[in-house]
C-alpha cells in the first residue's frame, strides 16, 4: 500500500514549487525544473514523473506537453533513464509510447499473455511493458538456435548510440509489490529477509512511495498470488476436453514429514504438451497404500480431475503399487477399460535400477581413473602443475575435473567420459606426482565401460523429458535397452557379460511384459505402427510369437479407437449441458460456449454424414498409410505431424492427445540419476503444510513467466 506521507514524486518529498537543477547526460546543460507539476512554465523544464531528456532547444516546445502528460499519471511514478547503448527507445508523445527498439524486429508482443514470442524460434519469453527487454535481447544475441544465418548477431544492436535517449517508465506500487511477491515465491528466500533494514532501503530508494511489508503480511500476499494463479490453472482445465495424466513422487522434510507432489499432464486442442504441479499434500503417517490412495483422491477431487483421469507414472515403491490398486477400484467407472491401464512404472527409476546393480562390478575400473582425478581437484597448485601438461598432447588446459558422486552413476559416466578425453595426460600426470594411475587395460576398459553406460544415459533423458512427448518412443529405447544387454558382442566380451547378465535380472522384472498403454502410444508415432513393434517383438521371441503379441497390441489399439469413436456424441450433450439457459444473460462466457456448441454441432452433422459403407475405417487407414520417413538424430514434432493431419485421421488425433500426454517419468533426468530421498529444502521446513504446498505450487507456476536463463536456481525439477 502507498505511504500516505508520500507525493509519489520520483525523487521522493519535495516542497511545493521549490526550484531544482538537473544535468543533461548528453549535453551536459544543466536545465531547472520545479518540483510541483502545477508550478508555472518557465524557459526550463517543468517536472513530471517521467523524466524526458531533451536539448536545450526545443525545451519550450515540449514544456506545455510534458505538464498534461503529468496530469494523467499516477503519482506513484518511477524513472529509468537509459545510457548509450540502450536496449530499448522510447519516445514520449503525449498520447502513448512507441517501441523503437531492434528487438522487436524479432519478437511479438502476446499482449494477453504477457509475454513476447520469438518470429524465428517461436520461444515465448515473459514481458511486461516497462520492465525491460533485456532478456529478449539476449535471446536473439545468443540463445536462438532458429536466427537466419544471414543475420550477424554481434551487428544487431548497435554500440554507441548517437543520441541519449529515455524510456517513459511508469511503476505503480501495487505492480512493484507483486513482482516483489513473486520474487520471493520463485527465490526460495527465507521471510524474515523482508525485514532486513537494508533492503527495506533499497526498495524505498529504487521506487519511493512503495511500503515494504512484514513477514506475515508477505505470507498473506504469497497465498493470494498461490489462489490467482491456481484459478488460472483452473480454468484452463475447464476449458479443455482431453483426459488428463499424473505423476506422483513422494517428498521428505527434515522432520520426516512425507509430500505426495502430483503433476498434471494433458495435450490441448492445438496440440500443445502442458504440464503442471497441482498439489503437494501431506501424506499422513503411517505412507502406505491408504495414506498415499486417499492423498490422491483428495487432491483430484478439488481439482474436479477424478473423471478425466487417464493414467498415473509412479516409482516402483511397494506402497504405490497397492495405491495403485485402490485408485482403479475407485475410479473404475471413469476410466477406460476400468483403469485396467492406468499403472505406468516409472521408466527411469527402472533404468537406474538396472545400472545401479551393475555399477559395483566396475568399481576396480574405476577406482584409480577416481584417484588421479581426486589427486588432481584436492589443490589448486596440483590443478596448475597438471595444466602444464596438456599442451603436450594438443589438448586444453582444465578448470577443474567432473569428480563422480557415488549415489549418482550419471556422475561416473560423465567422469569417465571427461578422463578418456584427457587420458594421456592423466596418465603423464600419475607418473610425474608418482601415484597409482589407470595402466593401458584399465583405460580400455574403462572407454569400453563408458559407451556402454552411455547408452543408458541418453535413454535417461529420453524418458524424462516434459516439455515434449515421451510415450511414443517407449518400445524405441526399451528394446534398444534389450538389445544392448542381450548383443552377442557385448555377451562375447567377457567383462561386459559379466555386466550385462547382472542387468538383465533386473530388465526382465520389470519390462519382459511391456505396458499395453504404452505399446498403443507406440502404434501413435507415424514413423513406427505396427510394423515396428512386430519387428522388435519378432527379434526376441521368434515370428510365431511375435505375431501373436503384434495382434494382440493390434486388439487394444483398435479396442481404444472403438471408445473414441463413439466419444463425439458424450462430448457434445457434455458440452451443452454445461451451456447457459437459452434466454440467459449473454456474457463473453456464454458467447465463446456458443460459438463451441456450433463447431461441435457441425462436428458431428459432418461425422454423421460420411459414406460408410465405402469409406475404410480411419484405423486401418493410418495402418496402411506409408511410415513418415526418419533421420538419425532428428528430432520428430509426433504432435505437431497430428496437428496437421487432424482432418485426416480425426479420431485418431484426437486419441494421440490422451496417450501422448502420458508422462514416461516421475522426476527430470538430473533427479533421476539420484537415488537418494528429493528433500525439502532448509527455508520451507518450518512453514506449515499449506504455505509449503502454496510456495511450491505456485513457484512451478510462475515459471511460466520466465525464459529458461532466468528460471535456473538448480532445485530439483518434479515430471
Amino acid at each position: 500500500m502507498d505511504n500516505p506521507n508520500s507525493t509519489g514524486h520520483p525523487f521522493g518529498s519535495q516542497p511545493a514549487n521549490v526550484r531544482r537543477r538537473l544535468q543533461c547526460g548528453r549535453s551536459r546543460s544543466r536545465l531547472a525544473f520545479f518540483a510541483s507539476p502545477s508550478a508555472s512554465t518557465s524557459a526550463s523544464c517543468s517536472c513530471s514523473p517521467v523524466l524526458v531528456c531533451l536539448e536545450v532547444v526545443g525545451m519550450q516546445q515540449k514544456n506545455l506537453q510534458s505538464r498534461k502528460s503529468t496530469e494523467r499519471m499516477p503519482n506513484s511514478g518511477s524513472l529509468a533513464l537509459l545510457n548509450e547503448g540502450a536496449d530499448e527507445v522510447v519516445q514520449n508523445s503525449g498520447r502513448g509510447s512507441r517501441r523503437r527498439s531492434p528487438v522487436w524486429n524479432h519478437f511479438e508482443e502476446l499482449t494477453n499473455e504477457g509475454k513476447a514470442i520469438c518470429i524465428h524460434c517461436r520461444s515465448k519469453l515473459a514481458y511486461h511493458q516497462g520492465l525491460g527487454i533485456s532478456h529478449l535481447r539476449n535471446h536473439i544475441t545468443t540463445a536462438c538456435k532458429e536466427l537466419p544465418p544471414d543475420i550477424d548477431r554481434s551487428s544487431i544492436f548497435p554500440k554507441g548510440v548517437s543520441s541519449l535517449v529515455v524510456r517513459s517508465s511508469v511503476l505503480d506500487t501495487k505492480l512493484v509489490g507483486d513482482f516483489m511477491t513473486k520474487f520471493w515465491i520463485t527465490a526460495n528466500i527465507s521471510f524474515k529477509k523482508i525485514e532486513n533494514g537494508f533492503f527495506k532501503r533499497m526498495m524505498i530508494l529504487a521506487h519511493p512511495g512503495l511500503e515494504v511489508h512484514d513477514r506475515q503480511t508477505l505470507k498473506r500476499d504469497c497465498m493470494s498470488v498461490y489462489q490467482e494463479e491456481k484459478k488460472k490453472i483452473a480454468d484452463g482445465f475447464s476449458n479443455i476436453d482431453s483426459c488428463v495424466s499424473f505423476t506422483s513422487d513422494m517428498w521428505m522434510s527434515a522432520q520426516n514429514l512425507g509430500y505426495i507432489c502430483l503433476t498434471a499432464h494433458f495435450v490441448d486442442e492445438e496440440f500443445n504438451l502442458h504440464k503442471h504441479l497441482i498439489n503437494f499434500k501431506q501424506v499422513p503417517h503411517p505412507h502406505n497404500a491408504d495414506a498415499i490412495h486417499s492423498t490422491i483422491m483428495d487432491c483430484l477431487h478439488e481439482w474436479d480431475l477424478s473423471n478425466r483421469a487417464f493414467a498415473f507414472t509412479l516409482d516402483n515403491a511397494t506402497s504405490n503399487d497397492g495405491a495403485i490398486q485402490k485408485l482403479k477400484d475407485t475410479l473404475w467407472r471413469h476410466m477406460p477399460f476400468q483403469g485396467s491401464d492406468l499403472h505406468v512404472r516409472c521408466t527411469t527409476h527402472i533404468l537406474n535400477l538396472i545400472v545401479q546393480d551393475g555399477m559395483e562390478i566396475i568399481q576396480n575400473i574405476i577406482e584409480p581413473v577416481r584417484n588421479v582425478i581426486k589427486h588432481i581437484s584436492s589443490s589448486n597448485s596440483r590443478l596448475q602443475i597438471f595444466n602444464t601438461i596438456p599442451h603436450q598432447f594438443n589438448l586444453r588446459p582444465k578448470r577443474g575435473f567432473t569428480l563422480d558422486v557415488p549415489m549418482r552413476w550419471n556422475s561416473t559416466y560423465d567422469m569417465l567420459e571427461e578422463a578418456l578425453e584427457y587420458k594421456d595426460a592423466l596418465t603423464h600426470y600419475a607418473n610425474l606426482q608418482n601415484i597409482q594411475g589407470p595402466n593401458l587395460e584399465q583405460w580400455n576398459l574403462a572407454d569400453r565401460v563408458c559407451k556402454f553406460l552411455k547408452n543408458f544415459a541418453d535413454a535417461t533423458k529420453v524418458f524424462s523429458q516434459h516439455n515434449s512427448p515421451s510415450s511414443h518412443r517407449y518400445v524405441e529405447e526399451v528394446w534398444g535397452i534389450r538389445e544392448l544387454l542381450f548383443d552377442e558382442k557385448n555377451i562375447s566380451d567377457k567383462f561386459l557379460k559379466v555386466l550385462c547378465d547382472d542387468m538383465k535380472s533386473k530388465f526382465d522384472k520389470y519390462w519382459d511384459e511391456p505396458n499395453k498403454i504404452l505399446l498403443v502410444a507406440s502404434l501413435l508415432d507415424p514413423r513406427y505402427k505396427l510394423v515396428f513393434l512386430k519387428y522388435c517383438l519378432m527379434k526376441v521371441y521368434g515370428e510365431e510369437v511375435a505375431d501373436s503379441k503384434a495382434n494382440a497390441a493390434l486388439i487394444w489399439f483398435k479396442a481404444y479407437y472403438s471408445r473414441y469413436e463413439s466419444m463425439p456424441q458424450r462430448s457434445y450433450q457434455s458440452n451443452v449441458s454445461s451451456s447457459p439457459e437459452v434466454g440467459g444473460s449473454a456474457s463473453p462466457l456464454s458467447f465463446l460456449s456458443g460459438k463451441r456448441k456450433l463447431g461441435l454441432e457441425f462436428a458431428l452433422f459432418r461425422h454423421q454424414r460420411r459414406p460408410q459403407c465405402s469409406r475404410r475405417p480411419e484405423v486401418d487407414t493410418y495402418l496402411d498409410d506409408p511410415l513418415i520417413p526418419s533421420r538419425e538424430g532428428e528430432e520428430f514434432d509426433v504432435l505437431g505431424w497430428w496437428k496437421r493431419n487432424q482432418d485426416q485421421y480425426p479420431v485418431l488425433a484426437k486419441m494421440s492427445r490422451d496417450f501422448l500426454a502420458i508422462p514416461l517419468s516421475i522426476v527430470a533426468s538430473e533427479s533421476t540419476f539420484n537415488t537418494a530421498s528429493i528433500m525439502i529444502d532448509k527455508y520451507r521446513n518450518s512453514l506449515s503444510s499449506e504455505m509449503v504446498e502454496a510456495l511450491i505450487c505456485a513457484k512451478d507456476w510462475l515459471k511460466e513467466y520466465l525464459s529458461d536463463d532466468e528460471d535456473d536456481d538448480g532445485e530439483v525439477t518434479t515430471a
